[in-house]
């Protein structure tokens, strides 16, 4: 392997500080090349910097407009510009870069301390900052612009072309097309992105000493989170299984083969309908979407039948609606204990009502922005697997998800002549394959090792003994005890039944239904407003996010308790 992988950036020379925290969770593994260059090199490069500019933390006179210097690319991994975060502390009124290690880096041994630069310091971007927060605490719903981005992408999407009939070049300029569109969306997700913080630090500033589960309650359940729907829509499907002879039977038999089955009955054919809606609707979302070479739900339906064969277990009292409404009456109820204790206080309720306020329009506002990313992303990534397709057929590529190894220059040579590429894609998946075993380094600071001096992944981790407390973040109160499950792959649950806790390395929406029938959430890496802090909160499951090597700690089977509130999971009993 080169020293170097075809994607990698140039760390900058004003900015040199990078690290894997946040965009760890959200692509764990390499991306790929292609994936990089239509989505992430020129769409959310260029809308984050755009998000940036609109917030007031920098100036575009501050960073390479053409290869905007907040995210980079190192190894195939994608990394955040820590530097450049510890910056928009600096300029931050009541923030520091102190405080946005804390929050990002936490205290990894690896992270320099902050050294002062002069230009670090500028007033004239904290009063925008300023103007800009003033702006955020003022909104009473879900400003108009987040309708329009998401009637437009709809649009988009009810006019795209049949992928079937046109052209090889046509399906790539389709695909080009909507790199624009990725910067134009990722500038609002970046915005409300950030803002979505101000309701829950307002609330964990205000209630957290109080008692820590006040915090998390107080925005749990709070409706409008779109990474919802698609539970309830496989909630009903399960519920087709369990009303069905046919299809229970043809489930009991295992994923493997099921839709084929299923066509062989009257039962079946109109579940393959509903499920064929049901892709069409939410098929943008899946497993690592963010990259464009994610089999997703439309792309790959197996682990949509996969989900819902582990929700049809669950009684009704695990419905997804049943479970939000819990988590609703509890919000509620937390709102008057809190009203309660600070009756006759006017500060503080009025501080409660600001966190209130925020944290009802700004998490789902930033679910929101996200989906809309998601489904521009989708845009790109169904003509890109159809060329895939069409050129596995043809023998140019052993798998349509091999067209993603292709760069974005080479589109057209390759479509003109695919065979002369044939051994350069099979070499290139050879060594993409092997980056997934280098482990990525979680901090850069200036130089980029070489390839071959980055160790390998290789699990040392000893498993949890009975006992033993794992200490992570709280995400959604509460506290259960249950059988751990340990699943790496949401289309492949092993067996996840209702009651037990889910132990996951990270999730996304591609996990969601799982929540379901869970008692509670594990996860390896995670903040605060992570995905799968969301979503447990919106349906009332405690989560704890920050364990670091869960699957590989938590043995499969053992008794486990954990504490949302205080981020704690305890070994109560091991598997015999």
């Amino acid at each position: 392997m080169e020293d170097r992988w075809i994607t990698d950036w140039e760390p900058s020379k004003r900015f040199p500080l990078y690290t894997r925290a946040n965009s760890g969770e959200i692509l764990p593994n390499p991306i790929s090349p292609l994936g990089w260059d239509l989505v992430w090199e020129t769409g959310v490069s260029r809308g984050w910097a755009d998000g940036c500019h609109r917030w007031g933390t920098f100036t575009p006179d501050e960073t390479d407009p053409d290869r905007p210097d907040y995210v980079s690319c190192f190894g195939g991994y994608v990394y955040l510009n820590a530097g450049l975060i510890r910056l928009q502390g600096v300029r931050s009124p009541g923030m520091s870069a102190e405080a946005m290690d804390a929050a990002f880096l936490g205290n990894h041994p690896d992270a320099p301390p902050y050294v002062p630069q002069e230009g670090d310091e500028r007033p004239d971007l904290t009063a925008k900052i300023e103007e800009t927060s003033a702006w955020v605490m003022s909104l009473e719903e879900l400003p108009e612009e987040l309708t329009e981005d998401r009637e437009k992408i709809l649009s988009i999407r009810s006019e795209r072309p049949d992928l079937d009939s046109i052209s090889d070049l046509e399906l790539v300029e389709r695909a080009r097309s909507m790199i624009p569109v990725i910067r134009e969306f990722f500038e609002p997700y970046y915005v409300y992105g950030t803002a979505s913080a101000t309701g829950p630090t307002i609330l964990g500033e205000l209630c957290g000493e109080i008692d820590p589960a006040l915090p998390g309650r107080l925005i749990s359940g709070l409706g409008g989170v779109d990474s919802a729907p698609p539970s309830y829509g496989m909630w009903e499907l399960s519920r087709k299984v369990n009303d069905s002879s046919d299809l229970t039977g043809a489930f009991d038999e295992g994923i493997a083969g099921l839709q084929e089955r299923l066509a062989g009955s009257a039962d079946g054919e109109a579940f393959l309908n509903d499920l064929s809606e049901f892709v069409s609707e939410h098929g943008a979302r899946g497993p690592y979407e963010w990259d464009a070479a994610s089999e997703t739900w439309e792309v790959k339906p197996e682990s949509v039948l996969a989900a819902i064969d582990a929700m049809r277990h669950a009684d009704e009292t695990l419905s997804p609606a049943n479970r939000h409404g819990e988590a609703v009456a509890d919000r509620e109820a937390a709102e008057a204990e809190v009203r309660a204790i600070f009756d006759g206080n006017e500060e503080a309720m009025g501080a409660l009502e600001l966190g209130l306020r925020t944290a009802r329009v700004l998490v789902p506002g930033r679910e929101r922005t996200k989906l809309t990313a998601m489904m521009t992303i989708h845009e790109i990534r169904l003509p890109i697997y159809e060329l895939g397709r069409r050129m596995t057929e043809r023998g140019a590529l052993d798998t349509p998800r091999d067209i993603w190894l292709l760069r974005n220059a080479e589109l057209e040579g390759f479509i003109e002549n695919p065979e002369s590429m044939s051994e350069t894609i099979r070499e290139r998946g050879k060594e993409f394959r092997a980056l997934s075993d280098l482990q990525d380094p979680f901090i850069i600071n200036g130089d980029v090792p070489p390839l071959s001096q980055w160790s390998q992944r290789g699990s040392t981790v000893e498993p949890a003994e009975a006992g033993e407390e794992l200490v992570g973040v709280p995400g959604s109160p509460g506290v259960v005890t249950g059988r751990a499950r340990v699943v790496t792959d949401p289309g492949d649950p092993r067996g996840l039944e209702p009651g037990e806790i889910l132990v996951a390395p990270i999730t996304d929406p591609s996990w969601t239904p799982l929540f379901i029938p869970a008692a509670g959430v594990v996860v390896e890496v995670g903040a605060p407003l992570s995905h799968s802090v969301i979503v447990s909160r919106e349906f009332g499951i405690p989560c704890v996010t920050g364990i670091l090597d869960a699957v590989s700690k938590i043995t499969d089977g053992a008794i486990i308790s954990i504490n949302g509130s205080t981020g704690t999971v305890t070994i109560a009993e091991l598997p015999e």
